[in-house]
């Protein structure tokens, strides 16, 4: 993103400095910095409304129930895995609070 800025201000400087040289050298390098300004400014603006549209299409209600969905799969492999397991060891379980050492 930053370099389109700083692309967009040195494209706008050089315009303005291309276009204000008839009038003569302190013309063209007093409209350089101010061309180059107006140009990131509109470059800024362009982006900033780009990137606006781009969020807004994004789905969140959508993507939280796809990972609902894929926890309470991974929660019911875990139960059946629980149930199906005979074979194996199982981890005593602490009582009492949790992160007590």
């Amino acid at each position: 993103m930053v370099f389109v800025l700083i692309a967009a201000a040195m494209g706008g400087g050089l315009a303005a400095a291309a276009f204000a040289h008839p009038f003569g050298p302190a013309w063209a390098a007093l409209a350089a910095p101010f061309g180059g300004s107006a140009a990131a400014l509109l470059a800024a603006i362009l982006l900033a409304q780009h990137r606006g549209h781009h969020e807004e299409a994004v789905d969140l209600d959508g993507q939280a129930d796809l990972m609902a969905a894929a926890l309470r799969e991974i929660a019911a492999q875990g139960r059946a895995a629980e149930q199906g397991g005979a074979g194996t060891a199982e981890v005593p379980r602490q009582e009492g609070r949790r992160g007590a050492a």
